[in-house]
């Protein structure tokens, strides 16, 4: 249910970017449960032309709802997002009312390959259903993931199997595949849509006081760098030298929340990591410079306990959020970081690094997981876990499934770890 003091209030148009019957959809439930939201209808063809509209958007769209997590993230990396958005998400709701009805019609799904959504909701979906998973591949939605790869992910899977049945949430997939195996696209839940509009009614609503809010943020590095300036344009704030390698952000609430994609990620800090031996970014929101200073202060300290890079923002009240930034690597990025690289950035020692970088050789497995490192470097499992979070947070490390057989409770994550 909404809220009424909102249908009152909020007053915004959102330009809904998605496939041609996917749009009409949100517009439905829409005009149904928030009243108060004019949608613009921008439909597309591909998701590969998102950017696009979202460029030539028309002037009164205040904010902007996707039908996928593609479009959006393509959106956000062509940097062409200056107001709230956000995206539907698929659950693992939608895909428990496909087996159902898969099931029904008499068809197996022992051997079903799923694109974009987590393995973690998958994994559920079947247990839910009593059904075995063991021959259930998924393939996550990440940033850098396109149409092309997901096709090529449930072909692989049809070969490898006598009976295999696709299920996709991409159009541009389903489009590509469905004349040589059997293919079923996911629609997005009714309650999947009707919280995606609550966010960006929401959104839309703290627009004018966020931008309102002033951010100060403070910049510690290893050394003084005459590049930052240029690094901090994106922000559209004011930097000031402090001392030696400290610098002073200013800039607003609007801005940040927009650079980081709603404080999910800080790019800069990625730059930073290739010119220093650390890198904090602490930031503070505040309704006055003193209160955005003190959290400031408090997002730094957190920094340093964090690693060697880290980005925190606090809030006050709303938390303490740690930025990505020196990220995971992307799929289909194979160069191997350099040991000293990697220990720089992560903050592990190089001799730890060494002993993981031989038994991967030893191994010459595609992954890894927190048993193998804790036996290799003869750690605790849980400071294993933890050794290869920190390698994930400095870019050397990328989870890529998990181990789906034999095992009870939570599948251990599977890594690719590139080390040379």
């Amino acid at each position: 249910m909404t809220n009424p003091r909102y249908q009152a209030e909020v007053r915004a148009t959102v330009g809904v970017v998605g496939p041609p019957d996917l749009v009409p959809l949100v517009q439905q439930v829409a005009a149904r449960d928030f009243p108060q939201l004019e949608l613009h209808p921008l439909p597309y063809q591909n998701e590969s032309q998102a950017a696009e509209i979202v460029a030539d958007r028309p002037p009164e769209v205040d904010s902007w709802l996707f039908t996928g997590a593609i479009p959006y993230t393509l959106a956000q990396q062509a940097g062409v997002l200056d107001r709230p958005a956000t995206y539907i998400t698929y659950s693992g709701a939608t895909l428990y009312r496909v087996l159902v009805e898969l099931l029904s019609s008499g068809r197996a799904v022992d051997t079903i390959s799923i694109d974009t959504l987590d393995r973690d909701q998958v994994v559920e979906a079947f247990r839910d259903a009593a059904l075995p998973v063991e021959g259930v591949r998924v393939m996550e939605y990440r940033p850098g993931r396109d149409a092309a790869q997901f096709a090529d992910f449930h072909r692989a899977a049809a070969r490898s199997a006598e009976r295999s049945v696709a299920i996709t949430c991409v159009r541009s997939v389903y489009e590509q595949i469905r004349g040589d195996i059997e293919t079923v696209r996911l629609a997005p839940a009714i309650v999947s849509v009707r919280s995606a509009l609550q966010t960006i009614m929401l959104a839309s609503a703290g627009r004018v006081h966020a931008d309102a809010q002033v951010v100060l943020g403070f910049i510690d590095l290893s050394e003084p760098d005459q590049e930052l300036a240029d690094d901090i344009t994106a922000l559209a704030g004011s930097l000031f030298t402090l001392q030696e390698g400290r610098y002073l952000l200013v800039t607003t609430r609007g801005v940040l929340e927009g650079v980081t994609g709603g404080f999910q990620r800080l790019p800069l800090l990625g730059a930073l990591s290739q010119r220093h031996m650390w890198a904090h970014v602490g930031c503070g929101v505040g309704r006055s410079a003193a209160e955005a200073e003190a959290l400031a202060r408090r997002a730094l300290a957190r920094c340093r306990a964090a690693g060697p890079f880290a980005a925190v923002v606090s809030l006050g009240n709303g938390g303490d959020i740690m930025l990505g930034g020196v990220g995971p690597a992307e799929a289909g990025d194979d160069e191997p970081v350099p040991v000293g690289v990697a220990a720089r950035r992560s903050g592990l020692s190089k001799a730890n690094l060494d002993r993981l970088k031989a038994m991967l050789y030893e191994r010459g497995a595609d992954g890894v997981t927190a048993s193998d490192v804790a036996e290799a470097l003869d750690i605790e499992p849980r400071s294993a876990r933890r050794t290869l979070k920190r390698l994930e947070r400095a870019g050397v490390a990328q989870p890529i499934g998990r181990v789906m057989a034999g095992t009870t409770g939570r599948p251990p994550t599977i890594y690719r770890v590139r080390l040379g």
